[in-house]
């Protein structure tokens, strides 16, 4: 399944596997992708499962990636 993603969906998967959560704006500051570039890849790596968003509870304005776990038993 990641086979089918861009570079730059990839890039982004690597920088949330090592920092953990981030928002939209720290994701595109830490790959250095262009904005609309990320944004596009993080549409088609929710549309495929492998990140989810939640609500920032401190700033209702902004949302954190998280990668989906799976567990495996």
């Amino acid at each position: 399944m990641k086979e089918d993603l861009p570079l730059s969906g990839k890039k982004l998967l690597s920088i949330l596997e090592i920092e953990g959560p981030l928002t939209q704006k720290q994701l595109i500051k830490a790959s250095e992708i262009p904005a609309r570039t990320a944004r596009y890849a993080l549409r088609r790596l929710i549309e495929m499962g492998l990140i989810i968003k939640r609500c920032n509870l401190s700033d209702m304005r902004s949302v954190y990636y998280f990668l989906v776990t799976i567990n495996q038993n």
